[in-house]
């Protein structure tokens, strides 16, 4: 990966000026005069600027940081991206993973876990008796949380959660 992918501002800067656009856009249509102008450095100074600055130290290796807060930044950051107004939830595009930023949110993320706490996804499958693509499923709609190695390309399941699903699924077995 080059010099200027791994440093990540111009990736930080770019999802700044996209949702500061999105934002003065609807906020001009709902209030204009409580709008201000402000230039990207005001933007990286502020919350998500701060948010994204850590998260691209993560997932350049810089710094670590409790996997819960990892998490929590990142699920802020695709709320903020993905979540639209009167919706009662969120779906991220798989797509989104092949962007710049989403790679970037993806190393953060693999960073922030162990080895032992992920598996392969095949391996998810057989420990929960289903087929690949029900993983996909389960992971699109946030059953399963998953990370993704950019270095190799490959994808991994959060073991917890395939050990939570499958006790789910033995609890809804004994008591039906």
């Amino acid at each position: 990966m080059d010099d200027d992918k791994m440093n990540y501002q111009e990736t930080i800067d770019e999802a700044l000026r996209l949702i500061y656009t999105q934002h003065h856009r609807l906020m001009t249509r709902m209030f204009p005069d409580a709008v201000q102008a402000l230039s990207i450095e005001q933007l990286r100074t502020g919350p998500l600027g701060r948010d994204l600055s850590r998260l691209a130290a993560l997932a350049r290796g810089e710094i670590r940081e409790a996997k819960s807060l990892v998490v929590e930044a990142i699920d802020s950051v695709q709320q903020i991206l993905f979540w639209p107004p009167g919706a009662e939830d969120y779906t991220v595009p798989r797509s989104f993973w092949e962007t710049d930023l989403g790679r970037m949110l993806s190393m953060a993320k693999f960073r922030a876990y162990e080895p032992a706490d992920l598996v392969s996804i095949g391996n998810a499958a057989q420990q929960l008796g289903v087929t690949r693509p029900t993983i996909y499923r389960w992971m699109d709609d946030r059953t399963l949380g998953y990370v993704r190695d950019e270095m190799s390309g490959r994808t991994f399941v959060v073991l917890q959660d395939v050990e939570n699903l499958r006790q789910e699924v033995a609890e809804t077995m004994t008591e039906g």
